[in-house]
């Protein structure tokens, strides 16, 4: 007959079986520039477990938490528990070294003269609590008591040690202690810092026969920042060059592969925290919900991305792994561009600079001049603000003209120029298409000059009435004049918005009615010329047109 010791060390034998951790290691991450990155990892299940560990995660958006596994795998559930862990950090005072050493003799000296030394066996202390640093982009560790009730250090800020004497057991304030003589050569210099974090299990209907499973999920606390380098050495040609910043605030990343995105997608629940990551009580993930929903966080500096929350799932033959392509050249996903970046390692805490691509850019060299429309969104004559004697002068930018000639869009980002080494000037490169256009500003061009003036030449009271308001009919006619005062000649491009109708330009502008003044009394146009200006050359520029002015 089995007897019920050997029962016993046979259940908790399969017991220890039937549970196994599987740690999840990430293998690619999608980044975007909000700070967001939707991540692939897979995990292999050992054999014979039906309770699998998979630990912790980063803290996913609502929604894209996904695990995909093959049809064999009979999962049950996915849950997420708390679990108690212990951490360690040094000692930092008398209290910290006696809450190292417990079980240890010590001999502990206190200031008041003629006081022997109190000699005994430290012991056990009560729970504590700790207000150690947690990452919030991650399922770490965390105080298991409300932030309110914690205190540093975990034995520091208590005024209690008990020391087991000879004669009795003595209660020692440790802050009192001038010293203290930890007896033996083992001495440990750290401090047990009691902590809970969630984790999350498999659970299994059968067995796992070491199976893998896939992961997916978009969670914050990673992102990339694009920057260009334009040199403007050659006359005719760009070196146009492109990096990238990595900043990863999340979790270690080992040999992972990077795609790098560019575009404008739409995601709900992007600022919306999983329940599934027990970051948060019920309440507060009821009253997130309450809050809404962000639409394409709208909180961004320049042009940001975030990952649509499609799911993958993968059939019985395949191996889970990420979705995405890996052409060196980059891949078009609908409106998203993936540029990839293989191998990284880089830990948490650590910024990446690397190196995207160089590529030779055709570029003309311009001036602009952007005038604005002097109507206001009231319909009434705005004018030209502090224009002494009629006469204003105006803010010409001497601007660098590419045409994107790769097959990957520019996403937007900084763009430095320098010409033989010096640096010139830095603006932002926006969004640019495979084969279209943009310019860039590099500097105020200081020996282009521009004035320009604006005069009314007829007016027709009280011409018509627009939703009850009384409106003059008015005439006015444009004058603008440029100079060069370069040692060369230059490409000028002047732009005026103007309201209402034009009459005449002179010399013949290209006039595009925009879609601006859809909602208003008058039309909006963009007039547009591009002018050649030889060196110390003067050129003078006209146009005319009625406008609805309201009284």
């Amino acid at each position: 007959m089995v007897s019920a010791a050997l029962l016993a060390i046979a259940f908790s034998a399969h017991a220890e079986a039937a549970s196994a951790d599987a740690p999840v290691t990430i293998q690619k991450v999608a980044l975007f520039k909000n700070g967001l990155g939707y991540f692939n990892a897979s995990a292999s299940l050992p054999e014979g477990a039906s309770t699998v560990r998979l630990g912790q995660l980063p803290v996913p958006s609502l929604g894209t938490f996904w695990v995909a596994y093959p049809e064999e795998l009979k999962l049950r559930s996915l849950i997420t528990g708390m679990e108690d862990f212990e951490d360690q950090r040094a000692a930092q005072s008398v209290a910290d070294l006696l809450y190292g050493n417990v079980g240890k003799r010590v001999m502990l000296y206190l200031p008041q003269e003629g006081l022997e030394p109190i000699r005994g066996i430290i012991l056990p202390f009560a729970d504590v609590k700790t207000s150690a640093e947690t990452n919030p982009y991650f399922m770490g560790g965390r105080s298991p008591e409300p932030a309110e009730a914690r205190f540093m250090p975990p034995a520091g800020g208590g005024q209690l040690v008990m020391i087991e004497t000879e004669s009795g057991i003595v209660a020692v304030n440790p802050h009192t202690v001038v010293s203290a003589h930890v007896e033996g050569g083992d001495v440990s210099g750290t401090v047990p810092v009691p902590q809970k974090r969630p984790a999350i299990r498999m659970e299994l209907n059968a067995p796992a026969a070491g199976e893998q499973v896939s992961v997916s999920y978009l969670a914050r606390g990673i992102t990339w920042s694009p920057a260009y380098r334009i040199d403007l050495s050659d006359p005719e040609t760009a070196r146009f060059s492109a990096r990238a910043l990595v900043i990863n605030e999340v979790a270690d990343l080992d040999n992972v592969d990077l795609e790098l995105i560019t575009g404008f997608p739409n995601i709900k629940f992007s600022d919306v925290v999983s329940p599934v990551a027990q970051s948060q009580k019920l309440a507060e993930f009821l009253e997130a919900l309450t809050r809404g929903a962000s639409e394409s966080n709208r909180n961004v500096v320049m042009q940001q991305a975030v990952m649509s929350n499609a799911a993958v799932f993968f059939s019985p033959s395949d191996v889970p792994l990420p979705s995405y392509s890996t052409a060196a050249e980059g891949a078009a996903a609908e409106d998203l561009f993936l540029y990839p970046v293989d191998r990284i390692t880089l830990k948490r805490g650590e910024t990446a600079w690397i190196p995207l691509f160089t590529a030779d850019v055709p570029y003309k060299h311009i001036y602009t001049w952007k005038i604005a429309d002097f109507l206001n969104s009231e319909g009434q004559y705005a004018g030209q603000p502090n224009a002494p004697e009629g006469i204003n002068p105006e803010e010409v930018w001497h601007s660098c003209r590419i045409v994107n000639p790769l097959d990957m869009p520019l996403t937007t980002a900084p763009a430095e120029f320098v010409t033989k080494g010096a640096f010139t000037g830095q603006d932002i490169c926006y969004y640019t298409a495979p084969g279209a256009e943009t310019t860039i500003r590099i500097n105020r061009a200081m020996n282009v000059l521009a004035e320009q003036a604006e005069i009314e030449t007829d007016r027709v009271m009280n011409a018509s009435s627009f939703q009850g308001w009384a409106y003059d009919l008015v005439t006015l006619r444009g004058e603008l004049r440029v100079r060069n005062r370069h040692g060369k000649a230059v490409t000028m491009e002047i732009t005026k918005e103007l309201s209402g109708k034009v009459l005449n330009t002179t010399p013949a502008a290209k006039d595009v009615q925009t879609g601006k003044g859809l909602k208003q009394t008058n039309p909006k146009h963009e007039l547009t010329w591009e002018i050649e200006l030889a060196s110390g050359e003067e050129k003078n520029l006209t146009y005319e047109y009625q406008v609805y002015v309201r009284k």
